[in-house]
């Protein structure tokens, strides 16, 4: 028989990834600002609804969302932003 179980190890880092819209002819300049902060991993120019998806990671959820909303919204040339906290659980099986 197999029993599963979800556990979350303190040593997982919390992740979110964010969909920016960029005031006009300035998403060069937003990607150049991302490429600077400290926890933004990926930078991907997008066509569409959104300019720029980026991947954000820290070492906590409190830490993550301090850089999203003081390192990162808080620039003049983004419009909007979105964003998706990823939740992480280890999986562990026990055979019993």
């Amino acid at each position: 028989m197999y029993n599963t179980c979800e556990i979350q190890t303190p040593h997982e880092m919390a992740t979110a990834h964010i969909i920016l819209r960029c005031k006009s002819g300035f998403e060069k300049r937003v990607i150049e600002n991302l490429e600077k902060i400290e926890g933004v991993t990926n930078i991907h120019r997008t066509v569409g609804q959104f300019d720029i998806l980026a991947k954000v990671e820290a070492t906590d959820h409190e830490s993550l969302r301090k850089i999203i909303r003081w390192k990162i919204f808080k620039s003049d040339y983004i419009e909007s932003i979105a964003t998706l906290m990823c939740v992480r659980k280890s999986l562990c099986v026990v055979v019993s």
